[in-house]
């Protein structure tokens, strides 16, 4: 490689390397501006789906877990692939960085396969395991096939926004989710007020909005000059050097998520106790949850690759500098917009529903996530840090316990055994909160401060 090539590949290290700070902020900025118009779709989309009536939201709402549980896998293999490019930037070692994305890109493509088939053979079953009656079962059916018809798409768009984000760029995947998203809502008043599509109209458009994403980043990758990874025929065949740590990230990344999909379940099958009022309440009301922890999501996605990069690299002082004051970011937000919401959490449900109960219910979710949103972003930080260094596992134990372990049960227990009101869900959330957070302080203690946070990371593979 020529000297000018290797400058190149190496100067956002550099780069990032001379204001840690500053780094944080150039990935997060783009990050959280993406994921503010991805949000905004979801809003948009829930309202349109809203207008088609409450079990057309009810049944979306059940639909949610399933789908969510095949993007669990998606960013599982998603983050992996940036921390492992973050990693190969930190240690200029061009090749692993190759390698891993080639595997990446081969091996979305066949679980958005695999995935997909299970989606369509299983899918009303599971609507009805869920607790959805007939019709909404029905409704969620119409919904639910398209997306798993095309999963595929979704795999490949995730790795490949990865990858970039992983070189330092998150510039480029704010410009092509924002104008995904875009068509997305175009879409929607298509395919829903248009064309009356119903409910698979929705799901036609989230297709679409994928489709233009997977072309525009093909495109993007393939014909840029200033790179650090370069996609090269022999990089799509997989290595076993390259396996082992993806799947080290990915398994327990993907895991938590689908321990969160699950808990999504159970709350919507404990809800489901109240009617479908409740669940259409929870999760229109849940769409708020997005909007408050979508600045902390940024921040913990741009940390991903800062620490990843400082920790390849060696720089110990910098991994640790970075995190704490991510930390303090994180949790300030948190808390801010948290009460905003709060306060106006009246106005925010109603443009999700009209239903007066439902209203209700919402506002009096959102009273106690008040308090849940901090803890989520100490949760939500550490596990993200810790996959930047090369940890998958932790963020699986804290999701488990804040979920499985703590949350669900004692929700199940303040419903179903002491026969409390709809707030002992609300109670269940808020007590896997505080014990996640716990463990998360521990953990971070551990493995941050006690040992050296970059050794797996300038292990060369």
């Amino acid at each position: 490689m020529s000297a000018s090539g290797t400058t190149t590949r190496t100067d956002r290290l550099e780069e990032f390397l001379d204001a840690p700070r500053r780094a944080l902020w150039i990935m997060a900025f783009p990050m959280i501006a993406g994921m503010a118009v991805h949000t905004t779709y979801l809003i948009a989309d829930t309202a349109f789906i809203g207008t088609l009536g409450t079990d057309a939201l009810a049944a979306a709402t059940f639909v949610a877990p399933l789908f969510f549980l095949t993007m669990a896998l998606t960013m599982g293999l998603g983050t992996a692939v940036t921390a492992l490019v973050a990693q190969a930037v930190g240690r200029g070692d061009a090749d692993a960085a190759d390698a891993a994305a080639g595997t990446a890109i081969g091996m979305g493509a066949l679980l958005g396969l695999g995935f997909g088939g299970v989606g369509l053979l299983a899918g009303p079953v599971m609507l009805e395991l869920l607790g959805a009656d007939e019709r909404v079962a029905q409704l969620g059916w119409e919904y639910f096939q398209v997306l798993a018809l095309f999963m595929p798409l979704f795999f490949v768009a995730s790795v490949l926004r990865s990858i970039l984000t992983g070189e330092g760029d998150a510039k480029t995947p704010m410009i092509v989710l924002t104008a995904a998203t875009i068509a997305n809502i175009g879409f929607d008043a298509l395919f829903i007020v248009v064309l009356d599509f119903g409910l698979r109209g929705a799901a036609f458009a989230t297709v679409v909005s994928e489709l233009i994403s997977v072309t525009s980043f093909s495109v993007l990758l393939a014909r840029r000059e200033r790179a650090f990874v370069r996609l090269r025929m022999r990089a799509f065949v997989p290595r076993a050097a390259v396996l082992a740590p993806l799947a080290a990230l990915a398994v327990p990344i993907a895991a938590s998520m689908i321990v969160m999909s699950v808990g999504t379940m159970l709350y919507n099958w404990l809800l489901s106790d109240f009617g479908s009022v409740a669940v259409a309440a929870y999760g229109a009301a849940s769409k708020v949850d997005m909007i408050v922890v979508l600045p902390i999501f940024g921040l913990a996605g741009a940390a991903v690759t800062v620490v990843g990069m400082f920790a390849g690299a060696g720089r110990i002082d910098l991994v640790r500098s970075t995190a704490l004051y991510t930390y303090r970011w994180a949790i300030s937000l948190a808390s801010l917009i948290g009460g905003a919401a709060f306060l106006s959490s009246g106005v925010i449900v109603r443009i999700f529903t009209d239903d007066p109960l439902a209203i209700e219910i919402g506002t009096t979710y959102l009273g106690y996530m008040v308090f849940v949103y901090p803890m989520m972003a100490i949760g939500m930080t550490t596990g993200r840090l810790l996959q930047g260094l090369g940890h998958g596992f932790p963020a699986l134990m804290i999701t488990t316990l804040r979920v499985l372990i703590i949350g669900v049960p004692t929700a199940f227990f303040a419903v179903r055994v002491v026969g409390q009101s709809i707030e002992g869900v609300w109670i269940g959330i808020l007590s896997g909160g505080v014990a996640a957070t716990v463990t998360s302080v521990l953990m971070m203690r551990q493995l941050m401060w006690r040992a050296d946070p970059t050794l797996k990371a300038t292990a060369r593979p």
